[in-house]
């Protein structure tokens, strides 16, 4: 099952997460989290995703921001995320890894078609370049 289907019981998210039963449900209150209704309609069901968010609420809330301050920055954090699996999802094409060398493949150039984007990690810095279309 792929992890983004995982469900929760809001026992596991207090467990995974370190917040408490109480407050897993006082957020949902307020809206900054949901829940999805189990079959029942009585008990709180969580998605992965929802319980990341709950752990970087708490991290912020640790960090020393209010509530409505963690909540901003997890949604925000939570954007960019999501921002980079779109890309990704449409780019990525193959990485190759090495001891010493990383290379992610990211398709066809737009600007010439009949080269591809490649990332490269040599020494710890990221590099770009072009090669031929290999299709």
């Amino acid at each position: 099952m792929p992890i983004e289907k995982l469900i929760l019981g809001i026992g596991d998210v207090a467990a995974a997460t370190g917040v408490s039963q109480s407050q897993v449900r006082y957020w949902e209150s307020k809206g900054y989290i949901h829940s999805e209704s189990s079959s029942d309609g009585k008990n709180r069901k969580f998605s992965y995703k929802t319980v990341l968010k709950v752990q970087q609420i708490k991290t912020y809330l640790d960090d020393g921001y209010t509530l409505a301050g963690a909540v901003k920055q997890a949604q925000r954090r939570g954007a960019y995320f999501d921002m980079l699996r779109s890309f990704f999802e449409g780019r990525f094409v193959t990485m190759d890894i090495d001891a010493e060398h990383t290379e992610i493949k990211l398709g066809s150039f737009d600007p010439e078609p009949g080269k591809d984007l490649v990332a490269e990690r040599i020494d710890g810095k990221w590099q770009f370049k072009l090669i031929a279309s290999t299709k």
